[in-house]
């Protein structure tokens, strides 16, 4: 991951409120990657380039990988990334690779639920689609 954490740096912008960035985790020890918040800037292209490689790479020293996504908004340049994404996860599972991915929709944003169900239908592997409930207090979340 230390190309994926050279560039990460760069597409955080000051003027962006820290909620509304997009947050990439990825603990390779645990063969876990989770993609959260807003993908929004075109800068995220050159990242998402760089996380589809470091995928590929551990998945040919790896034999699973677990992926969390909980977009709030995306634009249709995550849509190519979630495309080649499904594509590579779906190499690695033909070739006996476990592969899991949890898709994380709020409970009122029916745009990327759908498109969760959508991307459902593309799989080979457990993907799931999951509602996240919200509390009564957003610090509670």
């Amino acid at each position: 991951m230390n190309t994926l954490a050279q560039i990460l740096p760069a597409t955080r912008t000051p003027a962006i409120e820290d909620k509304k960035l997009l947050k990439i985790s990825f603990i390779e020890k645990k063969n876990f990657l989770s993609i959260k918040g807003w993908s929004v800037t075109p800068e995220l292209k050159v990242v998402y380039a760089v996380l589809l490689e470091e995928i590929q790479d551990h998945l040919a020293s790896n034999e699973s990988i677990t992926i969390n996504f909980g977009y709030k908004i995306f634009n249709p340049f995550t849509v190519q990334f979630l495309f080649k994404a499904i594509k590579t996860l779906n190499q690695a599972k033909a070739q006996g690779k476990q592969v899991n991915v949890n898709w994380i929709a709020e409970k009122y944003n029916t745009e990327i639920y759908e498109m969760g169900m959508d991307l459902k239908e593309l799989c080979e592997f457990d993907f799931n689609v999951n509602l996240k409930h919200h509390t009564i207090s957003p610090s509670l979340n």
